[in-house]
């Protein structure tokens, strides 16, 4: 797969998964090796994608601001925004508005990733939610 295939696959990805919920499709692009936290394959990775639909039902979305593709391996910069209804990580829902950047490093075999590091701005995300109290408060407040 050449490089403009393999970012037109993750924006699908995006697109098809992240927001227009349609889990089955986590198996065009992840592995049915690749491990999550959410346990092994296409359906663990779902599991995990779901929880933030689960948290932001009414208006998740995300959107790509970085992706940079060479060889097997592709680095997706996100942001996702939606208002809390759900409940985050098992909390009482807040209403409160979010927005949270997030990186994803991927290693791709076989045209699925195999392997990724995600990393996501979680201390940003409880500030909004008020779960934790901002350490550096804006000046005047």
């Amino acid at each position: 797969m050449d490089t403009a295939e393999r970012e037109a696959q993750i924006r699908r990805f995006v697109d098809e998964v992240w927001n227009g919920r349609d889990y089955a499709a986590c198996s065009r692009l992840y592995h049915q090796d690749h491990l999550s936290p959410y346990g092994k394959g296409p359906e663990a990775k779902a599991a995990g994608i779901r929880a933030n639909h689960l948290a932001f039902p009414d208006d998740m979305e995300v959107a790509i601001d970085d992706l940079i593709v060479s060889g097997n391996k592709a680095v997706l910069r996100i942001t996702l925004t939606g208002t809390d209804c759900g409940g985050y990580a098992g909390r009482p829902p807040t209403g409160r508005p979010v927005r949270e950047w997030g990186v994803n490093i991927m290693e791709f075999k076989d045209d699925r990733v195999i392997r990724e590091f995600m990393g996501a701005d979680k201390l940003g995300l409880f500030i909004q939610l008020g779960v934790l109290e901002d350490p550096w408060p804006q000046p005047g407040t």
